[in-house]
């Protein structure tokens, strides 16, 4: 497929070309010279904005982190505590299953291979903020005496696993139904506790 290139956002049609190819045909198969060929540009345009196949890579890398951190913010609107661990885990959940190609991106390991100390640093503190928000709960009395790694390792396990099996044909197909959304957050309150 070739997508529409006007003058002037060569860098975000480049990026999503290169999540379709990613997607549909695999790191394998990603090329700068490809893709300039499918945004009609010279085999040069793109090394202005990437010059090797790892920045652009990792430019695709973070720019899924970064959607996906704002999309879990809208959880702040809720007060700290087990409501707002529901808010980050179901908007994780929704944001990946609107965004399926750039959800499967991220979780290719020859992707995060090429993640930049800057690309890793957001990860941590993605995950360090699932922790925070654990330990914020904990001190209102949820789950306050179990292990906060556990809790940690059980969320993140929930919360991404939940994620593959809403965008991956394989799960997805045999687990949809119209309560799907229902189905799902009902699986996050058997984590955090019926009526929290």
């Amino acid at each position: 497929m070739n997508l529409p290139y006007h003058h002037g956002n060569l860098r975000e049609a480049l990026l999503a070309r290169a999540i379709e190819t990613l997607s549909e045909e695999g790191v394998e198969h990603l090329t700068l010279r490809g893709l300039a060929r499918d945004l009609k540009v010279s085999h040069a345009a793109p090394l202005r904005h990437f010059p090797t196949k790892t920045d652009l890579l990792n430019a695709i890398a973070v720019e899924g982190v970064e959607n996906l951190v704002a999309a879990t913010d809208t959880a702040l609107a809720h007060s700290p505590g087990p409501a707002r661990l529901r808010a980050m885990m179901l908007a994780y959940i929704d944001w990946a299953m609107h965004n399926a190609e750039l959800h499967r991106v991220l979780r290719n390991p020859d992707v995060m291979r090429h993640a930049s100390d800057t690309l890793a640093e957001m990860l941590t503190a993605f995950a360090n903020r699932q922790k925070s928000e654990i330990s914020k709960a904990q001190e209102q009395g949820w789950r306050s005496d179990e292990d906060p790694a556990v809790l940690f390792l059980h969320l993140v396990s929930l919360t991404a696993g939940t994620a593959i099996v809403m965008t991956e044909d394989i799960y997805r197909d045999p687990v949809t139904t119209p309560e799907t959304q229902d189905k799902i957050a009902a699986s996050i309150d058997l984590f955090l506790g019926q009526g929290n």
